[in-house]
C-alpha cells in the first residue's frame, strides 16, 4: 500500500509541472492585445488593414485629417464621408486618437 503511494505522489509530482507549464502560453497570450492603430498618425496602407476600410475610405480618413486637422475622438469618424454608424462599430475597438 505504501509502495502505491509513493508512486501516485511521484507520478504527480512529475506530471504536475508539465500540465502546468502546457497551460501558461495559453494565458499569457489571452492577456496580451494587439495595439491600437492612432488614427492621427496611421498612414493609408495601415488605415486599409481596418475591417472595412479599403483605399477610398482611408483616403477619405487622411483627406478629412488634413483639412480638419487631428481627430479629438474615435467617434469623429463618422464625420468622415463613406464612415458611417457600421463601419465605426466595426473598427471602433481597434483605433484610438492619441
Amino acid at each position: 500500500m505504501k509502495l502505491l503511494t509513493a508512486l501516485y505522489t511521484a507520478c504527480a509530482l512529475v506530471l504536475t509541472p508539465a500540465v502546468v507549464a502546457a497551460e501558461a502560453p495559453q494565458q499569457a497570450s489571452e492577456q496580451v492585445s494587439p495595439a491600437k492603430l492612432d488614427i492621427n498618425q496611421a498612414s493609408e496602407e495601415q488605415l486599409q488593414s481596418l475591417p472595412g476600410i479599403g483605399p477610398t475610405k482611408a483616403a477619405a480618413i487622411i483627406e478629412y485629417r488634413q483639412v480638419q486637422g487631428n481627430f479629438r475622438s474615435v467617434d469623429e469618424l463618422d464625420a468622415v464621408p463613406g464612415i458611417g454608424a457600421s463601419t465605426l462599430a466595426q473598427i471602433r475597438e481597434l483605433v484610438k486618437v492619441r
